[in-house]
């Protein structure tokens, strides 16, 4: 098995080797520090896998999607100083195969190699709690969001309240009867549960 290490850092890199080895005794480990040279080399060979700082000079998404396009199967882990709950997802959609903070244990590396190894995408236990949370705050936004149970008419008087404008102005404009916008209006406000025009505001603002 052959793995390359791209990290600006030689004791680092040093570190990265000795725990590759230990962990797979067998594998063949080249170690560079210049981005240039370690994509010249990955278009020459191929690797099982890359292991990258991406906050190397010249590193980033590109860098990750270039050596995904050269690298012809192999798997490329991110083992980054840089914040894994600003770059982790990035780096797994521009075409990482997991994203590892520098912060973990050597065991944690590990586990790391074996599942992107085996072809599975690596997260930490935070990021997958943190995607959790962003599913569950999605379906919360999409099916649950109380301005989706709003009538368009019920929506365009919440404008035109908003607005500043009176019930009875509203009746006149909308060429209604004041009592109709007046239900309309309790009907918003039950809906969205809010009781004057300032809740209304600060809640359409937290919703939107």
């Amino acid at each position: 098995m052959k793995v390359l290490v791209i990290d600006g850092h030689p004791l680092m890199r040093s570190a990265i080797k000795r725990e590759v080895k230990d962990h797979k005794p067998q594998a063949r480990v080249m170690l560079m520090a210049q981005l240039d040279e370690a994509i010249e080399i990955i278009g020459k060979q191929f690797f099982d896998l890359i292991i990258i700082e991406i906050g190397i000079p010249g590193g980033g998404m590109h860098t990750i999607r270039e050596m995904r396009a050269m690298a012809r199967g192999g798997k490329i882990l991110v083992y980054s100083s840089m914040s894994e709950a600003t770059y982790a997802l990035p780096a797994v959609s521009s075409g990482a195969h997991g994203f590892l903070s520098k912060d973990v244990s050597g065991d944690e590396l590990r586990i790391a190699i074996d599942m992107v190894l085996d072809s599975k995408t690596y997260f930490s236990k935070a990021i997958q709690e943190s995607l959790l949370s962003q599913v569950i705050a999605n379906v919360d936004a999409s099916d649950h969001n109380p301005l989706q149970s709003l009538t368009p008419r019920e929506r365009l008087v919440v404008h035109l309240l908003l607005e500043g404008n009176k019930i009875r102005a509203i009746a006149d404009m909308l060429n209604l009867k004041e009592s109709t916008v007046s239900t309309f209006k309790a009907n918003v406000f039950k809906k969205l549960q809010v009781s004057n025009l300032v809740a209304l505001s600060e809640k359409m603002e937290i919703l939107r």
